[in-house]
């Protein structure tokens, strides 16, 4: 895959790895946290696990997925012209662009494999299977604005600008385990885990404008840990010129691939202070998977001089460029000279961190709180979300509320999910806006699914007026005309 050194954004390689995860980008939605008895709601804390069902049972595709992502016009486009075929390079600079414009660019996807579900005496027990993608940038700063937008014209000499950006793709093996330590009160769970690494792209790259002996040079330093089935093309002045996938890539070795390898787990509980309010908190994904098979790390060394034609002014602090001056027109390959490390490395998990509070208004309304803090280094988040769940009729219930996603301030929730004896259904969103009204969200996403109840215990015992129990007993006579009558009584 080659792209063209003319108006060749900064660092496009990231927009590479953007289209290779573009149909598995997502952050999970928070609109199930506050509602009881939702099956996969153990995702964001193992205590969760207590209220499952006896057996519960969810394989691929009825377990559903969960999709969401911001700067959502930008994205939407993308995917539409890649399943298109028609994505070009201007395509690309206008995602590009709308990112520099967004600041934090967050996603994260997670398609369930397979659930299982087991709830007894000595607690609760899950085995789960999934994949997950994420992707997060930030790539909002003067350098890459002094370069890319011809509007943003001055920038801050020896002021260095971050890219960081981290992205991953990996499958999860779990098994969870939750208990009531206190009947009724206090409830723990845990989840110990394994990742096998499919894809990892970790940047540290800084860029910045210095000035040396009267002339400014545009400068990129640190490196691009890459673990992905790809050549990477340099020419003999070790200028980045292609980034292309091996011949020998299959989706089927790309998928079996199981040589990075990591562990982790998630720690999380629940407490009821009275009968109406209960308190949560979890943390997870605390671990790193160690990267060591399709290793391509670029670490950069580039040095681009700034054509004085194009200097209006400058001082000891700054400099300002001419509105002439475009990467449209002016190719600027010196600032993608790299060498190639194929050194193994490890990346630990963006961390995930939830507090909770719910309160029963009624039994038929439940509201709740809920805050999500996502850890990466220069590319941490926080998210809000505050929800009642409403019980329409005896199997179904309403979640809808308001959330505040990150840079993303305009999000309705609503969820419906549906329960019958013989399983769940679930879908829901942390921005119905994005449906009706799309020019006025950023933020887009949906969780949908399905799981079944297995072995469902026959109940032989019941509730009396006067006894605690009774058993109903069949009894078998046989009348004046030879007739078989069956009664029941009870004892």
């Amino acid at each position: 895959m080659k792209y063209q050194r003319k108006g060749k954004p900064v660092f496009l390689f990231l927009i590479y790895l953007l289209i290779l995860t573009l149909h598995g980008n997502a952050q999970t939605n928070m609109v199930f946290y506050n509602t009881p008895d939702q099956y996969n709601i153990s995702n964001f804390n193992p205590a969760f696990l207590t209220s499952q069902k006896n057996f519960t049972f969810s394989i691929l595709p009825l377990a559903g997925m969960s999709v969401g992502y911001n700067n959502q016009l930008a994205i939407k486009d993308m995917v539409f012209n890649t399943i298109k075929g028609s994505q070009t390079t201007e395509d690309l600079k206008a995602v590009f662009n709308s990112m520099l414009d967004l600041g934090l660019f967050y996603q994260r996807m997670e398609v369930p494999l397979l659930n299982i579900g087991y709830h007894s005496h000595s607690g609760a027990f899950n085995f789960s299977i999934k994949e997950n993608t994420q992707i997060m940038t930030d790539l909002k700063g003067q350098f890459s604005q002094f370069l890319m937008n011809q509007d943003f014209r001055t920038v801050t000499l020896n002021k260095p600008q971050k890219f960081p950006a981290h992205a991953m793709h990996y499958r999860e093996y779990s098994l969870g385990y939750a208990n009531e330590i206190i009947k009724n009160k206090l409830s723990v769970g845990i989840r110990a885990k394994v990742y096998f690494g499919k894809f990892s792209m970790n940047s540290t790259i800084q860029g910045e404008v210095i000035e040396r002996n009267s002339e400014y040079f545009l400068t990129t330093h640190n490196r691009v840990q890459l673990s992905f089935p790809v050549t990477i093309v340099k020419n003999d002045r070790d200028q980045l010129t292609a980034v292309n996938q091996t011949n020998d890539f299959t989706v089927g070795k790309y998928i079996m691939n199981s040589g990075n390898i990591g562990t982790g787990f998630d720690l999380g509980f629940t407490y009821k202070i009275t009968p109406d309010w209960v308190v949560s908190s979890s943390v997870l994904d605390v671990g790193k998977i160690k990267w060591k098979k399709n290793l391509n790390t670029m670490i950069y060394k580039g040095e681009y001089q700034f054509p004085q034609a194009f200097i209006v002014t400058h001082d000891q602090t700054t400099l300002t460029k001419s509105e002439n001056f475009s990467t449209d027109y002016e190719s600027i390959p010196d600032l993608y000279k790299i060498d190639i490390d194929s050194s193994s490395y490890s990346t630990t998990m963006p961390l995930t961190l939830f507090i909770g509070l719910q309160y029963q208004v009624n039994p038929k309304l439940n509201i709740g709180i809920v805050d999500r803090f996502i850890q990466k280094q220069y590319l941490s988040y926080n998210s809000l979300s505050l929800t009642g769940v409403f019980d329409v009729k005896k199997n179904l219930k309403i979640t809808t509320g308001y959330a505040i996603l990150g840079n993303s301030f305009t999000n309705i929730p609503l969820a419906l999910t549906y329960q019958r004896k013989t399983g769940q259904y679930f879908v829901g969103t942390d921005n119905f806006l994005s449906f009706l009204l799309p020019s006025s969200a950023d933020f887009s996403g949906i969780t949908f699914g399905m799981c079944f109840f297995l072995f469902r215990n026959r109940i032989n015992y019941e509730e009396h007026e006067y006894l605690p129990f009774y058993k109903r007993r069949k009894i078998i006579s046989v009348n004046r005309t030879g007739l078989i009558k069956r009664n029941t009584s009870e004892e």
